[in-house]
């Protein structure tokens, strides 16, 4: 109920800050309604139109979006190889082993290689203190 009163009261209000406008409506009304219904008409043709309108520029926003992404992915995909055919898509750790390039260096740990290469008992201990010189 309150929701019903809330629209009268909104109508009310432009009725009073609108008088000329609603005149007008009411003479439309009575004296041609014919032409009222062109009016009406005109204006629920106008706000269709313009739905139409954004609808279309949010699908052809979403088009060029899709189409620049798989450009990108295949810029991708040509710039750093064969070895990543799926461009984005493909994860970074997933796909088939890559083949080694000209020159790629990997290091790795062997098991077998000690912790200290040099023994416990060679060296001496040299105890310092940092002093802060005044130039």
């Amino acid at each position: 109920m309150r929701f019903l009163t809330e629209i009268v009261d909104a109508l009310a209000g432009f009725v009073q800050r609108n008088p000329l406008t609603v005149l007008l409506i009411v003479v439309l009304a009575v004296g041609a309604p014919a032409l009222l219904k062109g009016i009406a008409l005109f204006i629920l043709y106008f706000f269709m139109g313009l739905l139409l309108l954004v609808v279309a520029g949010l699908l052809f926003f979403r088009w060029r979006v899709c189409k620049m992404r798989r450009e990108m992915e295949e810029r991708f995909g040509r710039e750093f190889g064969p070895e990543r055919p799926g461009g984005f898509r493909q994860g970074f750790g997933g796909g088939a082993p890559r083949t080694p390039r000209e020159g790629e260096v990997k290091v790795r740990r062997t098991s077998g290689a000690p912790e200290k290469r040099v023994a416990e008992d060679v060296g001496d201990y040299v105890d310092f203190e940092e002093t802060k010189e005044n130039r």
